[in-house]
């Protein structure tokens, strides 16, 4: 209770902070909402002269990157500090009082910022979602609801172990923002369906890097039945807790490695 009450204290202190500059935090918004619409009217264009992926329509790849935008949102909100660990706080020595305060220096990351830029992304991840689906007709059962909010909540979990993973690098070399980059960047790979990947590729998004595991399998099982959503629930859920687990660990384990730097 202590550490939810000094969590919310935390966010409350950051949300206030960016109030402030209340333009700022608008503008903030509508540019992840705008940049977001631009990459969707490429996806447009181009099924537009090829008119289906693997079988996959236009309108059914907006489904898949209007759902995939649903955990990267979440992620966004809660835990875009671990960028600025990775790329400049280990570098320029800021980590120093985060040491020295009585509180896990993990947890004082979650705590530090709130990105309230996140909710234009999930704003137009709902509305796509709900566009195409409507669109698609699909027949909605309690099962295929169930796994995608598993996967939205629980593939937000498993971007934020990776984000954890790869920021504590940092406490042993310093600067491990570009490293970070080229993880992250394969949620991009999630907002398209799987199927249109090579084998090998395939393998990597559903049990290396799974950002296809909380995508793209819940999706086939809404749109096809594909695959019992609640085994299917169970693998997210389960993925979600081992590579949280392991993130943790490297945070751990890493951040003893730390020392004090300026440069």
């Amino acid at each position: 209770m202590r550490y939810i009450k000094l969590y919310f204290t935390c966010i409350k202190r950051s949300m206030l902070s960016r109030l402030e500059y209340k333009k700022d935090t608008i503008i903030a918004l509508f540019s992840f909402l705008i940049s977001n619409v631009c990459s969707l009217c490429s996806i447009f264009f181009i099924l537009q002269a090829i008119p289906s992926l693997k079988g996959y329509g236009v309108v059914e790849v907006g489904f898949f990157y209007g759902f995939a935008m649903l955990p990267i949102a979440l992620d966004h909100l809660f835990s875009d500090e671990f960028w600025l660990v990775a790329y400049r706080r280990v570098q320029l020595g800021d980590m120093d009082r985060h040491f020295l305060r009585p509180v896990p220096v993990m947890f004082q990351m979650f705590a530090e910022t709130f990105q309230p830029e996140g909710f234009g992304e999930m704003i137009l991840g709902v509305a796509m979602i709900i566009v195409c689906g409507v669109n698609l007709q699909v027949a909605v059962t309690f099962g295929a609801i169930f796994v995608l909010v598993i996967g939205a909540i629980f593939g937000a979990v498993i971007i934020t172990s990776f984000k954890v993973a790869f920021s504590a690098l940092a406490f042993i070399f310093k600067r491990s923002g570009p490293l970070l980059q080229i993880i992250y960047g394969f949620t991009n790979y999630a907002k398209y369906p799987i199927a249109i990947y090579p084998k090998f590729i395939r393998i990597i998004l559903i049990f290396v890097l799974p950002f296809g595991l909380f995508v793209s399998l819940p999706i086939d099982t809404l749109l096809y039945g594909t695959y019992n959503p609640y085994l299917l629930s169970l693998g997210i859920v389960g993925a979600a807790v081992v590579f949280f687990a392991l993130a943790t660990l490297i945070w751990t384990r890493c951040e003893k490695h730390y020392e004090s730097t300026g440069s």
